[in-house]
Order: C-alpha cells, then sequence, then structure tokens
C-alpha cells in the first residue's frame, strides 16, 4: 500500500493510520525522509544526505504538525530531530542524543519555540524538548521522551526504540561508514 503524501518536502515511507495496542490515547506513528545538508554534528555538508524522522500520532493524528515540520525543515532546523509529535497543543521534540543544535545556531531552540508559536494561527503550540538515544535494550537510559506520549515512560521509551530499530531513524549512514563502526 502507497503511504499518503503528507508534504512536497518530505516523502513518507510508513503510515499508521490509526492507533494499533493500547500504548498512550491512541498512539500511532509515520516515518518520513528528508534531505538534509547537515551532517550529525551540524556541520554544512557538501552534498545531501537522507535524514529519517518519525511523527508521533495522538488519537486525532493532526496533520496540523506538517506545516510546522516543513517550517523547520526550510529554515534548516530539521537535521538533529527523530522523533516529533503533537498532543494536547504541546509540541514535543526529541533530538538525537549528545546533539547539541547551539553549535552551529546558537538560536535553534528558541527559534523552534517561536515557529511553533505561529505555526498554526490562533492557535500556537508551547515546546517541550526531549532526547532519544539509540539503545534497543535502554541500559544506558539516555532516552528522555518529555510528553511525547502520555503513559508510563518505560512503555513510550521501548515504543521509541522499536520504531528506530525498524528504520534507523536520523542520520542515514552509507555502507562505508557503517563498515567502519
Amino acid at each position: 500500500m502507497t503511504p499518503p503524501v503528507y508534504s512536497q518536502l518530505f516523502s513518507c515511507l510508513y503510515d499508521q493510520a490509526e492507533a494499533v495496542g493500547q500504548l498512550g490515547r491512541g498512539t500511532h506513528h509515520s516515518v518520513f525522509r528528508s534531505i538534509q545538508w547537515r551532517d550529525i554534528d551540524g556541520d554544512f555538508r557538501d552534498s545531501g544526505r537522507f535524514h529519517h524522522f518519525a511523527v508521533i500520532w495522538d488519537e486525532d493524528h493532526d496533520a496540523r504538525i506538517i506545516p510546522m515540520i516543513e517550517h523547520l525543515h526550510m529554515t534548516g532546523l530539521l537535521w538533529p530531530v527523530v522523533f516529533i509529535g503533537e498532543r494536547k497543543g504541546m509540541l514535543t521534540v526529541l533530538l538525537s542524543h549528545g546533539i547539541d543544535p547551539t553549535k552551529e545556531r546558537s538560536d535553534w531552540f528558541d527559534t523552534v519555540r517561536d515557529i511553533a508559536g505561529h505555526a498554526i494561527e490562533n492557535d500556537p503550540w508551547t515546546v517541550e524538548f526531549g532526547t532519544f538515544h539509540r539503545d534497543p535494550a535502554n541500559r544506558d537510559q539516555l532516552t528522555e521522551p518529555a510528553g511525547l506520549i502520555s503513559d508510563r515512560e518505560e512503555l513510550v521509551v521501548a515504543y521509541l526504540q522499536a520504531i528506530d530499530v525498524l528504520w534507523q531513524l536520523g542520520e542515514e549512514r552509507s555502507e562505508r561508514q557503517q563498515n567502519q563502526g
């Protein structure tokens, strides 16, 4: 089945149209691919790279988040984001663990807050930030899901880890890079 087209700026690789299971309040997700011109450290590249990220939907599957993500993409702020979702008027953005977007752009967090505050006329979103660490067993407990999903943290982290196991979110590494480490 062909995923729906949510955006002309990034493609939908996988779309879960409605909730499966009992996590949160109707939690489900979609996985997207964008082209980024920064590497995982935030440095500009000579060529683009694939970047995968997931949108975590709640029961209302509020697609108004897509123009917000497009704005992040067009202003060069999407590169460190691995999960993003809207729940009850709160935008939650999870960055790849260990990434500091302020290294390259000191106003990164403030700009994301400003975009969310103006993304939808008469319906500003506040923003919460967290981190995602690729660790399927969550041994190091470095994932901070913030308010992305309303459920017990250990269940939320397990769900996020499962999505990442399937899609390898963040910067897509070339085969050469994977063989080196």
